[in-house]
């Protein structure tokens, strides 16, 4: 490479690094706060919104219900199903009719022990219990599937419920009551946990080999320089080649939501020299 060429690329690349305003202190690197989960909730059914219980701002705890879809339809269904699963007319029938067989059968059997009976009497009696107790049978099965269909309808019902997944805070609700659900816009609210932070590194390999899972590390938060203790939660097996960094994910306690997810985080690595300073900004692929 042309030397002027080489000097223009090295003037290109710190006019770059000096405009974005990403140098740090020495030893320090920085990266910013974001929620430890972020979910987005969609509708497990396609369907017609009927109801959004919360507004964007609402606390919200796992399993809570925080939308319906319209289920008229399906609770008409589950009381056709229940009637059905109730109707036991057929069963006390086929019990009845069972019993009586049973009992001509025990009496043939007595009369033919005492040669009162042929034995093509008694196996005619052996041969109408028989199908007796097969109609007993077909009855509760066809019992048995009523009740499964009385099930099955009454989890299609639960499943036109929305609940969230996690304990959170609802931050944007993307549809409202009356708007259809299709399966390629699914996506009803987001909520986001935020009583526990996380943020994401790229550390420097030679100050990476320090660090491990599960190790608590002092960090700043904000403008205001808060101070909070941050645990290890991954530490990547490889490195950046490009920028010869590692990838490490610290999560931080914000119980009482001192801490605002977007805040600048900023980790002193302590015998980190100045002259080491990286820009740590995260990227979309450090999420």
């Amino acid at each position: 490479m042309k030397p002027s060429l080489t000097l223009a690329s090295t003037t290109l690349a710190l006019a770059t690094v000096v405009m974005s305003g990403q140098f740090s202190a020495a030893g320090t690197i920085e990266s910013f706060v974001e929620p430890y989960r972020r979910v987005a909730i969609p509708a497990p059914e396609i369907g017609v919104l009927a109801d959004i219980s919360v507004v964007e701002g609402d606390q919200v705890s796992k399993d809570q219900i925080v939308a319906k879809l319209d289920d008229s339809i399906l609770r008409s269904s589950a009381k056709v199903a229940r009637a059905a699963m109730e109707s036991t007319g057929t069963l006390l029938a086929a019990e009845s009719d069972n019993d009586s067989r049973l009992n001509q059968l025990d009496s043939y059997k007595q009369l033919k022990e005492q040669g009162n009976a042929s034995p093509r009497e008694y196996q005619r009696a052996l041969s109408e219990q028989a199908k007796s107790a097969a109609r007993l049978q077909t009855a509760k099965e066809e019992l048995e599937l009523r009740r499964l269909e009385f099930e099955r309808v009454n989890v299609q019902i639960a499943r036109r419920q929305i609940t969230s997944p996690l304990d959170g805070t609802v931050v944007a609700i993307d549809k409202e009551a009356g708007e259809f659900v299709s399966p390629t816009d699914p996506v009803v609210m987001h909520v986001v946990q935020i009583d526990t932070l996380k943020t994401v590194f790229s550390v420097p390999r030679s100050a990476a080999v320090d660090v491990a899972v599960g190790q608590q590390v002092e960090l700043s938060v904000g403008y205001e320089a808060i101070t909070c203790t941050g645990t290890i939660d991954f530490v990547s097996p490889i490195a950046d080649p490009q920028s010869g960094t590692v990838r490490v994910k610290l999560r931080i306690a914000n119980l009482e939501g001192k801490l605002q997810s977007g805040s600048v985080c900023r980790w002193n690595l302590e015998g980190y020299e100045s002259d080491q300073r990286i820009s740590n900004a995260p990227t979309s692929n450090q999420r």
